[in-house]
């Protein structure tokens, strides 16, 4: 039998998943709040009540295949809350060897009971037990499954996110991506170059005993390999020496070939990471305005240009969709980082994968082409608008890139040029800059430079 500890760590997760499906909510974000009303729970139920969360977003259909083969009713008959419940159960069981069986199904029962489903706790403890009993040979999949089929199930990815990739990368590449957004998405840093060296940071890390090396393609890029408490106690953090960002995320800003003195523009600025990365290649000189349709999320941006020590920037409330948003004013260097699918983030947003739908590509790349031609008569003669977003479909980079390119406004920069050394070979013959998870180790990104056309 688990401790009360355990179970509270068991009901965080529950919370988390449930309001997820039912609410909508962020589930990284909802549990961070949950985790920060309760200081006294330890840190190991705190690394309990995460991993049961990601862990079981990340393997839902797997899980729910899984269940619907023990079941005596099927997945639609049972209510939201308990199929939840026994979500929670099947992933201790399936994927946690460190939680004995019988601890993973009494613990779960007691779940189920304390949501106020009694009646159900004995249909719950047959459910489990039976897959406690038959173990990972539920998860094989038929072999008259079609070849999509059985990567959808084997690595948890809805079949129409499987098919399209199929079609666009073929089964290696599809395979080996949807294996790596299963994967643990690396904590990556990026120097606060106002402030420090990348060597200085990493030595200030390694007195505060966190382990940290260099990134292979930012500059300024820190992966932190060993951490044993939260980032924002350390020293280090709170002088502002780094910030939280993906690899893929710093070489955008690269790529702008920011100089100081430029007028720059973050289209899409919140929650402020590209900003700030500017601000420093713009060495704090120069003016960038940053734009977002959030209030509340523009003061994100605020905050950490405060704990970075940056001035240069300009905060603005706008909506890109309004072409009258921006008046008349011109900039050297665009970025608009778009909203998007995200489907080159599942590894750190794994509910994405439940959440999306075909409808949503086409939606997002309709708003994506709006933004653009909304952009394209502030970039000044011999600018740069960068587009960028964390995704591959068509529909979002080369479908967004023809559109653009036949209204005649932009041409296309083929160009390597402002990425680091290392990260040119990401610039495809087609002009487009590409990462992956499973080639790069970082997040799956596309972006492409435009210039005022001759």
């Amino acid at each position: 039998m688990g401790t009360g500890k355990d179970r509270g760590a068991r009901r965080r997760a529950w919370e988390v998943l449930w309001r997820t499906q039912r609410q909508g909510a962020y589930p990284d974000l909802l549990l961070t709040s949950l985790l920060a009303a309760d200081p006294s729970m330890e840190k190991s139920d705190r690394a309990l009540a995460h991993e049961l969360v990601m862990g079981t977003l990340r393997w839902q259909l797997t899980l729910d295949r899984v269940l619907s083969k023990v079941s005596q009713r099927p997945l639609s008959r049972i209510p939201a809350k308990l199929l939840v419940a026994l979500r929670l159960g099947a992933y201790q069981l399936l994927f946690l060897e460190r939680i004995p069986p019988s601890a993973a199904v009494n613990e779960t029962v007691e779940l189920v009971r304390s949501i106020g489903l009694e009646h159900a706790t004995g249909f719950a403890n047959a459910v489990l037990r039976a897959i406690a009993q038959r173990g990972r040979s539920l998860m094989e999949v038929e072999s008259t499954a079609s070849l999509a089929e059985r990567i959808s199930v084997e690595t948890s990815h809805p079949l129409w996110m499987v098919e399209m990739w199929l079609e666009q990368w073929g089964e290696r590449e599809t395979r080996e991506l949807c294996q790596a957004n299963n994967e643990v998405a690396p904590l990556t840093l990026r120097t606060n170059t106002l402030k420090i060296t990348r060597e200085g940071l990493l030595e200030a890390l390694r007195e505060e005993g966190v382990e940290a090396t260099p990134t292979p393609f930012s500059p300024e890029g820190v992966e932190i390999t060993g951490l044993k408490v939260p980032l924002s106690t350390l020293k280090s953090f709170r002088m502002g020496l780094f910030q939280v960002q993906d690899e893929a995320s710093q070489l955008i800003s690269h790529w702008m070939e920011i100089a100081p003195g430029q007028r720059v523009l973050d289209a899409c600025a919140a929650p402020g990471g590209k900003t700030t990365h500017m601000a420093q290649l713009l060495q704090n000189r120069g003016e960038l305005v940053a734009v977002d349709v959030h209030q509340e999320r523009l003061n994100l941006v605020s905050r950490e240009c405060k704990r970075l020590g940056i001035s240069c920037v300009k905060i603005e409330k706008g909506d890109l969709l309004d072409p009258q948003s921006l008046g008349e004013e011109k900039f050297d260097r665009i970025l608009l980082d778009a909203p998007c699918s995200g489907l080159g983030v599942l590894r750190r947003n794994p509910d994405m994968k439940w959440r999306r739908t075909p409808k949503d590509i086409q939606r997002m790349a309709s708003i994506q082409k709006r933004m653009l031609e909304n952009l394209a008569p502030h970039l000044r003669p011999q600018g740069i608008l960068l587009y960028s977003v964390c995704t591959h479909t068509r529909e979002e980079t080369e479908g967004v890139l023809e559109a653009i390119l036949e209204e005649g406004q932009l041409a296309l920069l083929k160009t390597p040029g402002g990425l680091p050394l290392p990260a040119r070979g990401l610039v495809g013959e087609d002009g487009l800059l590409r990462t992956f998870p499973h080639k790069h180790g970082m997040d799956g990104f596309t972006a492409f430079r435009l210039t005022p056309a001759p």
